[in-house]
């Protein structure tokens, strides 16, 4: 189903907005343009629209973006453009609400460090030197 005029309206508000408010670069806005095409695709797919999305279709994009194998990074990322995008529309006068204000974000689990500092080399080795001994001792 072809993705409604009126969205790619609102979409292009939203990014002038972006670019003229907060002087938004190239790269951030194309981002932007593809993560909203996206949750825009998904909801004409549906029969929906940016203009009467509800929390449960956002919902829904997310959930096939996960579906489709997509990291929390980048799950994230377009929740922000997502959030921003339907922020905009209501302080706008385009909506009269805005139904992403009760999404939670993705889970991000927690990075691993890359590399151990001496001291805490120097541990684990006194650790595991005291083991040794104990098991001999």
């Amino acid at each position: 189903m072809p993705r409604p005029a009126s969205d790619i309206r609102l979409i292009n508000a939203f990014l002038d907005m972006v670019s003229a408010e907060r002087g938004g670069a190239d790269n951030t806005l194309e981002a932007y343009r593809r993560d909203l095409t996206d949750y825009s695709d998904f909801l004409a797919g549906r029969g929906g629209s940016m203009a009467t999305a509800s929390a449960d279709q956002a919902r829904g994009h997310l959930a096939s973006l996960t579906s489709l194998g997509f990291k929390a990074t980048t799950l994230a990322r377009h929740l922000s453009a997502i959030r921003q995008l339907h922020k905009f529309l209501y302080a706008e006068g385009f909506r009269s609400d805005d139904p992403t204000s009760v999404l939670d974000g993705p889970k991000r689990g927690r990075s691993l460090p890359k590399v151990l500092s001496v001291e805490e080399v120097d541990r684990l080795l006194t650790a595991a030197s005291e083991g040794v001994n104990d098991a001999n001792g």
